[in-house]
């Protein structure tokens, strides 16, 4: 992967966010993910501080 993507628990754990938290807010604010391998999301940086935005 070409970019610096991880998955939404990866990313909790790196922004010290609930998992659960933050896939909620993925969700609410409509957030896509940046990739997809087999039944895996993978979202890139700018998408993880967005929805970190949308939390607080």
């Amino acid at each position: 992967m070409a970019e610096d993507l991880k998955t939404a628990a990866a990313w909790a754990k790196d922004l010290g966010l609930p998992e659960k938290k933050l896939k909620d807010a993925f969700k609410a604010a409509g957030i896509e993910p940046d990739a997809k391998k087999g039944v895996c999301a993978y979202y890139a940086k700018a998408s993880a501080e967005k929805a970190k935005k949308a939390i607080k």
